[in-house]
């Protein structure tokens, strides 16, 4: 049987927070459940007579704060978590707590993984005011698993599992035999036990389950049943050979596992079956292939009555017989002693005990043990009570097993094995990136705290395996790193910290590359090594310039290589420095950072011309030897830096030096000349008092010398195929962006060589642009320093020199890397961290809340079929501020409301706000525009445009909508039908820089899509006259969007790109869309949702029932549509479809467009695609294809 790895566990059980508590608690023998005073729980609310009856017991396991939950964290808003069933929402966070122990992101990871899990009964429930259908879904057990899937982004089997007390041990059989068969890749296994709110204790009954005095004890004479408990556990399973294999943490394997049922062998319905019992262990001893005598330890079931320990020890025995007859050797315990019965949550509880046992090699004790039942006769059996803490025995490989058996039959069995050795991998030297980030800044904070204090206090933690686990796990949109060479230091820092970058994304960033000088030994040494996309990047031009010209790139990124003579030699510096920036540029793009602007100084032109598409890198290279060659073969010259403005430079040396102010930066200047010129120069008086640097140059750029290396560097850069630029950069000779059609020519570059760089005019460009954020991709730090000193700077901007200063090493880039990190760069910090393993580290720090805290009611929804007037009239005299607090508190399930509370930070969605601002309206008459909520979505900004408008004012819905202001051709999203363009919001502040329209749909929908086209068509006119246009939707928009292309074309505009969002125009064969068979399926399904209220559409339409009648308009609208062709390019994005689907579906669709079809994957389904995690991987593609598609203005 293929052995299964523990490579993570979550526990929140009686007594204990997490798996660290856990096993402290374990070891120090301590009992985790709680006792009450009976008159203090009256006091909180418990029934008088129930608690005084003589036979309650006042005692309990329960977790801490089960009630409270971080609905935000998950995407819900608090009136939705409300009603969702107490155990659901602490299992979630249990499971998203395992993963991170495991050290995995689901997001990244590139298999399945599955969830298999179960729950007790339902602990509370729904609001009676939702229909029947909303409670099913918000608290019934069978939306356990597939909500985690849901949340997480999982897509494995999402099974639920529910067998009583056995529940979560068979999830755990389950879980492993699906690793097994190659149904996922990764597996959570658990269970779940929350009860009501109010339950402090219980009733014994004589003869039952439940204890006299509310202490379980296995085993024991004494034994006289077990206690009531909460508890969650979680275990992360994976295939042996795999975790092996990716360098996971093992914790345990798992060697085999069984199931089954007592069937009618037994006194009762509810009564224990030793023939049963021992069928399961028998079977599962021999699919692991394990001897009975080779088990140290067994982790029983231990209900601690006097029937069930009895038949559990006979059936033990009975199996192990078949192996042995010795006595007493094999230890047996039972976590119910310390912690109750946590129902649905016993058999993993079970699990993770084994675990620990056999991962810290201790046995630890059974409570509350003096002396045996004698039914047991355990003298007789290979069995012992184990009552210390005390080393495992010394046999060999550690084995365990566990037993989980439940009311009704159900038994499941697992035999677990110590992780096997292994050589930890050798780390390297230096200081590693420890990443933190959370969903909220106060969570980032207690994350800071909670690491600090586990680097002081664990002494065995590796800061090297900290990194890893680090890295490893999912990143959220508040972030901090930090860079440290030890856990002390990284611990001192984690203390010291101050407040973390804003969370958002790079969308205004500008390159920087610098010019000659600065390239000294090794500069990319440490990118070279740990950055695979560098590397690659790199050796590409190292190897076609070796090839050609016999010259070896290597001193730039190996120190053992590097001579001084060799970067003294300009042709080696000019190439070595191109092919750094080049390939540090492509790595930051890698890493989803998009230079909003480029400018290199003299040289390092070249490297942003070649990011933009003018020429390919190794065209480029080529370039830049004949440049430099030819600018080696000029009369020798020098070039020195002048600490003073150029018009000073200039009046000092006169008309007649025969030196040149070549570089004109902010607060100095580069001079140029004839090596005796510049001797002169340099050894006479006109600058003796000034600040001047030599430099290490025997060549004189940017002046008359170089007239000879600028003809040889024409007709190069003629003979060089080249492409007009995709992206902008800034020219040296103009001080502004670079013309695209002059720099495909040679006479740019020739002057380029010859005439001045305008450094300082260039940076006010860049400047200008808006760029908040500078990164220096070449070596030190000349560029960014410069800027710095530049007299438009601002110090709110930020500079990040990817490689830092040389005497920074490592060190630089990994800071470098963070800072990226931090202000929401993709950086894949587990290219930088070792092959170590994970190590457990605290997991994310939820923010507590208890949405359940008197949540306020929603009130009725519109009647259906409703329509608003577009014109509104506000009614005078009503308390308007008023009334939209409390639709606010209503809609988002808060209690109350500050200025700053911002709608979609408090879990509020595009279709909710649609709704809520529909209820605005009818409430008061006052129409909020989608503009208007969308550029400040916080209650302040809402009650102040509420508070200005004039009881008589009209207010006009504006049908185009600007979701983004930014710079360059406008990207054009059309609303779907039945929602709003807030549904893109997300997908906007991911596209760039490029400034993002909206188109809104009218609230009384056409009858026709031309007439629904034609009205966008001339809204969008508003906004932007003339083409050439980009646009496109999603759902229904994508279908509105084509036939707004074909009437713009019809109309004489161009038209590039037409793209579709999980949607495509149907059936094109010059007939209705009705007659095509997807369409009749997809409305089917669509109308059966919302019948049923199923999915996202039955949810909204449980909010707005008037959407119902909607969805069926809109349906017949597109019936009765037949598109026509159009004379533009489609890319459309299809989720779920292969790469044969793909294909098919652009060949179908070649007929309609004549500028051709694309067809992208997307991740997601056709609802989450719009939203995180999923939006961030579209707006990259979609990017991406229109790059290729749009025509360069």
């Amino acid at each position: 049987m293929t052995a299964v790895a523990v490579i993570g566990m979550a526990a929140r059980l009686p007594g204990a927070d997490d798996v660290r508590e856990f096993w402290a608690l374990l070891r120090a023998g301590v009992e985790g459940i709680s006792r009450f005073d009976p008159e203090d729980l009256i006091r909180r609310g418990a029934d008088p007579d129930y608690v005084r009856r003589p036979n309650f017991v006042p005692a309990m396991g329960t977790i801490r704060e089960p009630y409270h939950f971080d609905w935000s964290y998950f995407g819900y808003s608090r009136a939705e978590a409300a009603n969702i069933d107490p155990q659901q929402r602490v299992f979630l966070q249990a499971a998203t707590a395992a993963l991170d122990d495991a050290a995995i992101d689901p997001t990244r990871f590139p298999g399945w993984i599955g969830v298999y899990a179960g729950a007790d009964k339902v602990a509370a429930r729904a609001d009676d005011q939702l229909s029947e259908l909303a409670q099913y879904i918000g608290t019934e057990k069978d939306f356990l698993a597939t909500r985690v899937a849901y949340k997480l982004g999982l897509r494995g089997p999402a099974v639920n599992v529910q067998s009583a007390c056995s529940t979560s041990l068979v999830a755990v059989h389950l879980a492993a035999a699906a690793l097994r068969g190659g149904e996922c890749d990764v597996a959570l296994a658990g269970g779940v036990a929350v009860t009501g709110k109010g339950e402090w204790g219980y009733l014994y009954e004589p003869g039952g389950i439940l204890s006299a005095d509310g202490h379980c004890r296995p085993f024991d004479a004494d034994a006289d049943g077990t206690v009531p408990s909460e508890g969650v556990g979680v275990v992360v399973l994976k295939r042996l050979d795999d975790a092996l294999r990716d360098g996971d943490r093992i914790d345990a394997v798992i060697l085999g596992s069984a199931i089954n049922n007592d069937g009618a062998e037994k006194m009762g319905y509810t009564a224990p079956s030793i023939p049963g019992q021992s069928d399961v262990i028998r079977y599962t001893q021999k699919v692991a292939d394990v001897d009975p005598a080779d088990l140290d330890y067994v982790e029983a079931h231990g209900t601690a009555t006097k029937l069930g320990d009895p038949v559990e020890v006979s059936a033990l025995t009975d199996v192990f017989r078949d192996s042995t007859d010795a006595t007493g050797w094999c230890h047996l315990g039972a976590v119910k002693s310390n912690l109750g019965h946590t129902g649905s949550a016993a058999g993993v509880a079970g699990l993770i005990k084994t675990v620990l046992m056999l991962k810290h090699g201790e046995l630890v004790p059974t409570l509350h043990y003096g002396s045996p039942n004698p039914l047991l006769d355990l003298d007789a059996t290979p069995f012992r009570v184990a009552t210390t803490t005390q080393p495992w025995p010394d046999r060999g490989t550690r084995l365990a097993s566990v037993s989980s058996f439940g009311v009704g039959g159900t038994n499941a069995h697992v035999i677990v094995q110590g992780a096997p050795h292994r050589t930890a991998p050798v780390a390297r030297n230096g200081a590693r990136v420890l990443a933190l980030s959370a969903a909220s800044t106060d969570a980032l904070g207690r994350m800071r705290d909670d690491l600090a204090r586990a680097l002081r206090s664990e002494p065995k933690l590796d800061l090297p395996e900290v990194a890893r686990t680090l890295a490893d796990r999912r990143a959220h949109g508040h972030r901090q790193a930090f860079v440290a060479a030890d856990p002390t230091e990284a611990a001192t820092l984690l203390d010291q910290a101050g407040e973390p970058a804003p969370p958002g994304r790079l969308d205004k960033v500008a390159f920087l590359f610098p010019g000659h000088g600065p390239l000294g030994h090794a500069a990319g040494e440490a990118a070279h090594r740990l950055l695979p996309g560098f590397r690659g990047y790199f050796d590409e031009i190292r190897e076609a310039v070796r090839e050609r010209h016999g010259i070896d790139l290597t001193p730039v990124v190996n120190r053992e290589a590097a001579t001084d003579e060799w970067f003294a030699d300009i042709v080696n510096h000019q190439l070595g420095l191109f092919a750094l920036g080049y390939a540090l540029g492509r790595q930051v793009a890698d890493w989803g950072v998009r230079p909003h602007a480029m400018f290199g100084n003299s040289i390092g032109e070249y490297a942003p011309a070649t990011l933009a598409g003018l020429w390919s890198p190794t065209d480029a290279a080529e370039l830049v030897f004949q440049r430099s060659s030819a600018m080696a073969a000029t009369e020798p010259g020098r070039m020195a830096a002048v600490n003073a403005s150029a018009d000073e430079v200039r009046r000092r040396l006169g008309d007649d030096s025969g030196v040149t102010v070549a570089v004109i930066g902010p607060g100095g200047v580069v001079i140029s000349g004839p090596q005796a010129r510049m001797d002169a120069v340099l050894d006479g008086s006109a600058l003796r008092d000034l600040d001047v640097r030599p430099l290490n140059i025997k060549q004189a750029s940017h002046c008359a010398a170089m007239e000879p290396a600028a003809e040889v560097l024409a007709a190069a850069v003629a003979a060089t195929p080249s492409r007009r630029p995709k992206l902008r950069f800034v020219s040296n000779t103009s001080g502004d962006w670079a013309d695209p059609d002059a720099v495909t020519g040679p006479g740019y570059w020739a002057e380029q060589l010859r005439r001045p760089v305008l450094l300082d005019g260039g940076m006010a460009t860049v400047l200008a642009a808006g760029c908040d954020t500078f990164l220096e991709l070449g070596p030190g730090t000349s560029m960014t320093g410069a800027l710095r000193r530049h007299r438009d700077w601002d110090t709110g901007h930020v500079t990040v020199p990817l490689l830092g200063r040389p005497e920074d090493g490592e060190r630089g880039l990994l800071r470098a890397m963070a800072t990226l990190w931090e202000r929401g760069a993709d950086v894949v910090l587990d290219e930088v961290r070792d092959d170590v393993f994970p190590v457990p580290l605290p997991t994310y720090s939820f923010t507590p809340h208890d949405p359940q805290l008197d949540p306020p009611k929603l009130g009725p929804a519109a009647p259906e079929g409703k329509p608003g007037a577009t014109p509104t009239r506000k009614p005078a005299g009503q308390p308007v501020r008023s009334t939209v607090e409390r639709l606010w508190c209503a809609a988002l399930g808060v209690p109350s409301v500050a200025p700053d509370d911002d709608f979609f930070a408090l879990g509020g969605e595009s279709l909710m706000a649609v709704d809520f601002m529909t209820k605005i309206r009818e409430a008061t008459g006052l129409s909020v525009t989608v503009t208007e909520f969308t550029r400040n979505p916080t209650f302040g900004a809402l009650a102040a445009l509420a508070e200005q408008v004039d009881a008589a004012a009209v207010v006009h819905v504006v049908d185009a909508v600007t979701l983004r202001e930014g710079t360059g051709r406008p990207i054009v999203l059309v609303a779907d039908s039945a929602g709003s363009v807030l549904s893109y919001r997300q997908l906007a502040g991911e596209l760039g820089d490029r400034p993002v329209h909206g188109l809104e749909p009218r609230e009384a929908l056409h009858t026709r899509v031309e007439d629904q086209a034609a009205h966008h068509v001339d809204a969008l006119r508003r906004v932007q006259p003339h083409g050439p246009y980009t646009l496109g939707g999603w759902s229904f928009g994508a279908v509105l969007a084509h036939e707004m292309a074909r009437q713009l074309v019809a109309q004489g505009e161009t038209v590039d790109v037409v793209f579709s969002l999980d949607a495509f125009v149907q059936g094109w064969k010059g007939v209705p869309i009705g007659l095509d068979p997807e369409f009749l399926y997809s409305h089917a399904h669509i109308q059966v949702s919302a019948a049923l209220g199923l999915g996202l559409v039955g949810t909204q339409v449980r909010r707005n029932p008037a959407l119902r009648t909607l969805l069926r308009t809109k349906a017949k609208v597109l019936a009765a549509y037949t598109p026509k062709p159009v004379a533009a390019r489609a890319v459309v994005f299809r989720v779920g479809a292969d790469q044969r689907a793909r294909q098919r579906l652009a060949k179908r669709l070649e007929p309609l467009y004549g500028g051709g079809v694309e067809v992208r994957a997307a991740g997601g389904d056709h609802w989450s695609m719009l939203a995180r995690p999923h939006v961030g991987e579209l707006a990259e593609g979609l990017l991406a294809a229109l790059s290729n598609a749009e025509r360069v203005q």
